[in-house]
């Protein structure tokens, strides 16, 4: 993302945490006025809480039964889970719940979390990597797109869910311009091998851009920018221009 996207905003929204939360610190640290609201219910503080405190323990106890390696392993998931409530404080919030189209059964829907934000015009990032529910979500982000200096999308199943991919892509590219495509290589590819099923694209609101924007003709994956999600397989090439 250009980093303009971020240092503007004074909000960020990121749904889908999973143990990553690379993307957010990095976020907060170019932005430290910025608050950050994050949404996932598969991994909850009582889990990270546990975690530490039993990886804690093992820590010697796997020195004394001679396993170094293992020792090493609950020390990396002890300092995992003290990462985890070092960064969340303050301004920065794990809301354990899933982000939705509406409040049912506990969820958190995508207006609801927006109209919190009290938004101005260009105040607020959103991340988005929720398995599919960007589908869902995305239309509520469009009608307030004023609001948003850019997006990091990652989009799901663009095979079977091709025409709503299309449909729903060519609404945002109204109010934001594309920046940067990359295929995530933990998924497969289309049928005819055309496409990742599972592609991150990073857009920015228009009215951020410098100047009329420049498209790129270079290579995708781009040479000392991406790296592949699974580090064992190689990156997926991409060739936009067909």
């Amino acid at each position: 993302m250009p980093a303009r996207a971020i240092a503007r905003a004074s909000t960020l929204l990121s749904f889908g945490l999973d143990k990553n939360w690379d993307f957010e610190q990095d976020a907060a640290a170019l932005n430290p006025q910025m608050t950050v609201h994050v949404y996932d219910p598969s991994v909850r503080r009582r889990d990270f809480l546990e975690q530490g405190v039993r990886s804690a323990v093992s820590v010697p106890l796997r020195f004394l039964s001679f396993s170094p390696r293992g020792a090493q392993s609950s020390y990396r998931r002890a300092r995992q889970a003290a990462g985890y409530f070092s960064f969340f404080r303050g301004r920065v919030t794990h809301h354990e719940k899933r982000v939705w189209y509406n409040d049912d059964r506990g969820s958190a829907s995508i207006d609801t979390i927006i109209d919190a934000c009290d938004a101005e015009p260009l105040s607020v990032f959103a991340k988005i990597d929720i398995e599919g529910t960007e589908y869902r979500v995305l239309p509520a982000i469009i009608q307030r797109a004023e609001l948003f200096t850019g997006l990091a999308v990652e989009f799901h199943d663009t095979d079977t869910c091709s025409s709503i991919f299309n449909a729903e892509l060519r609404q945002l590219r109204r109010h934001f311009e594309v920046v940067h495509v990359h295929g995530n290589n933990y998924g497969d590819l289309s049928v005819d091998r055309g496409i990742p099923l599972t592609l991150e694209i990073s857009f920015l609101n228009r009215a951020l851009l410098a100047g009329a924007p420049v498209p790129y003709v270079g290579p995708l994956p781009r040479p000392g920018l991406d790296s592949p999600n699974d580090a064992r397989l190689p990156d997926y090439i991409l060739d936009l221009t067909a």
